[in-house]
């Protein structure tokens, strides 16, 4: 195939297939409240307990009705947020649940996100492709074809990722149950 003897589109496939796996490391964009209030007698459902709200690129974890954003779970480059689901008090209930759901999400977005990011660019690569060819060749419809397969398949792990994630809240939310 013609498009694989580039070794410049080679490193790009090869940094999409690692980065979402070493994102953690990737400083966070935007501004999070990462500051866990203790729950306690200032500390309610109202005010603390953790909501989903979509993003441009992932969904959002907030905290109470405001809606300070704690955490984001991230389509294209994911990042732990067990500690923001889990809080500062591993004891109370449901805080190692939490994390452990949290975790999940991050997983399983991470392999959503990698299946995204090499679709996009294969796709593009095929777009490109053609375009400078003036005409779809053959090969451009199968790494094209392979591209829009690989996005077909991200969308599994994408929503499994967002059930993981609403699992997580549900569970720190669960402190505040009378």
């Amino acid at each position: 195939m013609q498009l694989m003897k580039s070794p410049r589109l080679v490193l790009c496939l090869a940094a999409l297939l690692v980065a979402p796996f070493g994102a953690d490391r990737v400083a966070a964009q935007g501004t999070l409240d990462t500051t866990v209030p203790p729950v306690g007698s200032n500390c309610d459902y109202r005010s603390c307990a953790l909501g989903i709200a979509p993003a441009w690129n992932g969904l959002a974890v907030v905290r109470g009705a405001a809606g300070p954003r704690v955490a984001n779970l991230n389509f294209f480059w994911p990042r732990d947020i067990s500690v923001a689901l889990r809080g500062t008090d591993r004891s109370l209930r449901g805080a190692d649940s939490a994390a452990a759901q949290a975790r999940r999400a991050v997983q399983i977005r991470r392999v959503g996100a990698a299946l995204t990011d090499v679709g996009l660019l294969l796709a593009a690569t095929a777009a490109v492709s053609a375009l400078r060819a003036g005409r779809l060749r053959e090969s451009d419809g199968w790494v094209g074809g392979a591209g829009l397969a690989a996005l077909g398949l991200s969308v599994p792990f994408q929503f499994g990722a967002d059930g993981a994630l609403s699992r997580a809240v549900w569970w720190h939310n669960l402190r505040f149950a009378h």
